[in-house]
């Protein structure tokens, strides 16, 4: 008999392909999302200044910013039920490794999106700012599924990430159109 440890990490061969169809679920999940979009009642007809589109996405993202505070909380509930109460102890840190990670990574997708979010509407007019609540919308959603999919197993937590950073990368994209138009025309 071998002493050697069987490694019971996954090919990487498997890895990408599940992660590509967590891609794949969530460029479908965007598409329904936004050909729904229509039949959500928003009116932004009244958000004809600046400073009313930039009120309204600031609102928007104070309910994007509870993301945060849920993966505080999970932080939280692990160092008040487990011997990681004490940082300075030691020997249980590898206990908050987790809810860290989706904590960290949850404030860094917020900061991008935003700033993506604040930008755009400084480029939209009022009959466009209904996007910016689906924006939100499927930030809190994609946070949530991966919370979800990092708890039960790292390799599901793409759907979640995907669908949180997709339409952030696109508004980047976006943005990035409209200023450099403005600069130029």
């Amino acid at each position: 008999m071998s002493d050697k440890k069987v490694s019971s990490k996954r090919p990487y061969g498997e890895n990408i392909n599940k992660t590509m169809i967590q891609f794949a679920a969530t460029a479908v999940f965007l598409a329904v999302f936004y050909a729904l979009e229509k039949s959500i009642p928003l009116d932004t007809s009244q958000l004809t200044s600046p400073i009313d589109r930039l009120t309204y996405t600031i609102r928007w993202l104070f309910l994007s910013s509870t993301t945060i505070m849920f993966a505080m909380f999970g932080v939280l509930n692990v160092r008040g039920n487990t011997d990681a109460i004490d940082p300075l102890n030691g020997g249980s840190e590898n206990l908050v490794e987790l809810p860290n990670r989706i904590l960290r990574n949850t404030t860094e997708q917020f900061i991008i999106h935003a700033s993506a979010v604040l930008t755009l509407s400084t480029f939209m007019d009022e009959n466009s700012m209904r996007n910016i609540p689906l924006l939100v919308i499927l930030f809190i959603l994609g946070r949530l599924f991966y919370a979800l999919g990092y708890s039960s197993a790292a390799s599901k937590r793409s759907f979640g990430f995907s669908m949180t950073f997709m339409p952030t990368l696109g508004t980047y994209g976006y943005c990035t159109y409209c200023v450099i138009s403005s600069l130029l025309y």
